[in-house]
């Protein structure tokens, strides 16, 4: 398993109006000092613009490898049209080619009930459409609360009947609880491509990978060799923007990554790279 840095990680606006408050060609070097060499990009570190030659240069100086493009495309259909969604897949497809990533998240169906079946089988002729429009992308659809993953054999059932060679979920525990998180990940095993890291205490705080409620060294345990990772959220990170310490995240993210592949026995970056 090899093991990605997400930038969000390193953003303390995320939730925020903001969503950004540095600008990513400046934490770009610490992420490679940080011993990553592939990383999950939260979309709005990419700026308003496109495209930026700023970035991409930045990206080759530190010989980072952008992998994962972390996407906000809205596909509910009560909320977005399909000129919306073709404006915004055609921004997508121009970035994936531009910076090179090779694989996209995509929220499944934000605010949608998995009750309401004829908007998921909207979502569905979306997410085909989506497929077609972003030829030789891995798309990854995340299983987040909030969407058509509330329920998970709804969206592993999706998946399934897809078909599609470029279509796979992205683990996360939709319910932060034990049971639930194992029982969640042995129904959508077969379909988990990518699986974002973090944990949280009973409370929902963010706690280390080591000492919340999800029993990741179970999870990974099982987990097929061919699945990459993401370290998405350390807790360190987690605070105002006004009280937030690279150095002490970063010193955090070496931490957890250290766990990660002490249970998964990856390669450390910059041996196992593509």
């Amino acid at each position: 398993m090899e093991l990605l840095l997400h930038t969000i990680a390193l953003e303390p606006a995320r939730w925020t109006v903001h969503r950004t408050s540095r600008d990513l060609v400046s934490i770009l070097p610490d992420i490679a000092s940080a011993g990553f060499h592939r990383i999950e990009v939260y979309e709005p570190h990419l700026t308003d613009a496109t495209t930026s030659l700023k970035i991409r240069d930045a990206l080759r100086s530190s010989d980072l490898q952008p992998e994962i493009l972390s996407s906000y495309l809205n596909l509910n259909p009560a909320e977005t049209s399909s000129a919306e969604i073709k404006t915004k897949v055609e921004e997508i497809r121009e970035r994936i080619d531009y910076y090179g990533f090779r694989g996209v998240r995509i929220f499944p169906g934000l605010r949608m009930k998995p009750s309401d079946k004829a908007s998921v089988a909207l979502f569905i002729e979306r997410i085909v459409w989506l497929a077609a429009s972003l030829p030789g992308t891995e798309i990854l659809l995340e299983t987040h609360d909030g969407s058509l993953a509330d329920d998970p054999e709804t969206i592993t059932e999706i998946v399934r009947e897809l078909k599609a060679p470029s279509v796979g979920l992205l683990y996360q525990p939709t319910f932060f609880e034990p049971e639930g998180a194992l029982r969640q990940f042995a129904l959508q095993q077969p379909f988990v491509r990518h699986v974002h890291l973090q944990n949280r205490h009973a409370d929902l705080s963010f706690a280390p990978l080591g000492e919340g409620v999800i029993p990741w060294e179970r999870i990974i345990a099982k987990m097929d060799k061919s699945v990459t990772a993401t370290l998405e959220f350390v807790p360190a990170g987690i605070c105002r923007v006004e009280d937030f310490d690279l150095a002490a995240t970063l010193l955090q993210i070496q931490s957890e990554a250290a766990y990660v592949r002490r249970l998964s026995n990856c390669t450390p970056q910059g041996i196992s790279r593509r």
